[in-house]
């Protein structure tokens, strides 16, 4: 469905660049310090978490504000971006109601929009590597691997959400549930290697893990992770993202009858 937009008339494809500019500004328009905040909330969490926890782990994260900053860009675009595709054919009912626009449109522009949001908070954590003298890996650009399954996945699993919330509104307060676990269930702030096993290998199996640990591997220590996560995840986040797409597609047309 993403793909499919590329070979669509020039109308649907300026209809999406509207809405990732009017989702992108509209997030900041009441805010005084506006995007701003896409660089000071990060570094604010950085810091306080590092406060915190960098002596916990001294012995076990070799730079800890570069660890946190690493796997808090990739779960943080994982939880905006599916909870905003969610919402998405929610928030234009009245839109739907009146023109027929593509339906899976405002999901894609609001992940679209969180991804501009993603890029920013990655250019925090560069200023953080700078400034704790961390080292920059040629083997680094090849983090766009692990981003573009992340992308997948979001999609995807954002396809799904925006048909079941439409039908189901409890979902939006069970999913801020997960979301909040996800954070203690992807060792953002702690190794992975402190977790006793089987514990620890039923977190491997959790995608979003899995994903930051190709991350942390191409960009702080400038290596490939292991094969197998590297093809686990990505053939999940397909899996998921074909899924999606079937289940919108199937529904699309009911859910807009029933706004």
């Amino acid at each position: 469905m993403t793909l499919e937009l590329l070979f669509k008339g020039s109308s649907e494809n300026f209809l999406l660049r509207q809405l990732i500019k009017k989702n992108f500004t509209s997030k900041y328009k009441d805010s005084v310090l506006g995007i701003l905040w896409s660089f000071l909330k990060p570094l604010i969490e950085m810091a306080i978490l590092t406060a915190i926890f960098s002596t916990i782990f001294a012995r076990s994260i070799e730079n800890f504000p570069v660890y946190f900053m690493a796997g808090r860009c990739v779960l943080d675009f994982f939880n905006v971006g599916t909870k905003s595709a969610m919402t998405s054919i929610k928030s234009n009912r009245s839109i739907l109601q009146k023109i027929y626009v593509p339906r899976y449109i405002f999901a894609l522009g609001n992940i679209c929009s969180e991804f501009l949001n993603f890029l920013m908070t990655m250019i925090v954590m560069i200023a953080i590597m700078i400034a704790t003298k961390a080292p920059f890996y040629a083997m680094s650009i090849f983090a766009i691997i692990p981003i573009a399954t992340l992308f997948i996945l979001i999609t995807g699993v954002g396809l799904i959400l925006a048909i079941v919330c439409t039908k189901f509104s409890d979902i939006e307060y069970l999913y801020k549930i997960f979301t909040g676990l996800l954070t203690y269930a992807c060792a953002i702030f702690y190794p992975i290697d402190i977790v006793p096993q089987p514990v620890r290998g039923y977190m491997e199996l959790n995608p979003i893990y899995g994903i930051i640990a190709q991350f942390r591997e191409f960009v702080m220590f400038g290596r490939f992770p292991s094969t197998r996560i590297m093809l686990t995840t990505f053939a999940f986040s397909i899996i998921i993202f074909i899924i999606g797409v079937l289940i919108f597609r199937k529904y699309q047309d009911k859910i807009t009858l029933e706004l």
